[in-house]
């Protein structure tokens, strides 16, 4: 059975964050919803990174295009970095100030122009 775009995304997110330590990291990416947009900020730069994957049938496709593009998997872990990293500097007071945050009161579009752009890699 092969893993969905999702499932293969959340695997990714995974790992990078299992190199990140306990405290702060992967206890504030932890919140089902701190993960979910982290997970929607790296699915919106990605497609902005190769817009032919705002089909949703290109859209399935991610994986097979990760297997294939040793740059678009680069881009994928820079997105994962820069969205936690994103998420711990700017917006962890918020995380601390209640004990299950049930939604982020920031947006994608915060982190997108937050972050670093796409055309970073030239």
């Amino acid at each position: 059975m092969e893993n969905t775009t999702s499932q293969i995304l959340s695997s990714k997110v995974d790992n990078v964050l299992s190199a990140y330590p306990v405290e702060p990291y992967q206890v504030a990416l932890g919140h089902a919803a701190v993960k979910g947009l982290l997970l929607d900020y790296v699915e919106c730069k990605l497609k902005q990174a190769m817009p032919s994957l705002n089909s949703p049938g290109q859209w399935q496709r991610l994986p097979h295009y990760l297997q294939q593009l040793v740059d678009l998997e680069l881009r994928l872990d820079s997105y994962i970095y820069w969205g936690i990293e994103y998420i711990i500097q700017n917006k962890f007071d918020l995380l601390l100030s209640t004990e299950k945050p049930e939604e982020p009161s920031w947006s994608v579009q915060d982190m997108t122009q937050a972050c670093m752009p796409a055309h970073w890699f030239g």
